[in-house]
């Protein structure tokens, strides 16, 4: 779980205390090699008791809302990332 040098914190999923954490969004494909990693984060953040929206989009692979910006999928994803970052800076 990384060196005595490496903060906690620099990759949160080797955190062991998750509790107290903001809100989060967490967005992969089915496809992305992050996929089981990701899911098995947001459901610890759930079991701390972080209020988490995972999303999580059919076939999709890594970045492919970088490499695919027009496609409707992609659109709609980075629509989920603006709203779920507005919601969070909104008093």
């Amino acid at each position: 779980m990384g060196g005595a040098d490496v903060p906690p914190l620099a990759a949160p999923a080797r955190y062991a205390e998750l509790g107290g954490l903001p809100p989060t969004w967490i967005g992969v494909g089915t496809h992305d090699l992050f996929h089981d990693e990701d899911v098995a984060y947001a459901a610890r953040l759930r079991d701390a008791g972080v209020d988490v929206s995972l999303d999580v989009v059919e076939g999709a692979y890594h970045g492919f809302d970088a490499i695919e910006r027009r496609a409707g999928v992609s659109r709609a994803f980075r629509r989920a990332q603006v709203d779920a970052l507005a919601g969070a800076l909104r008093p």
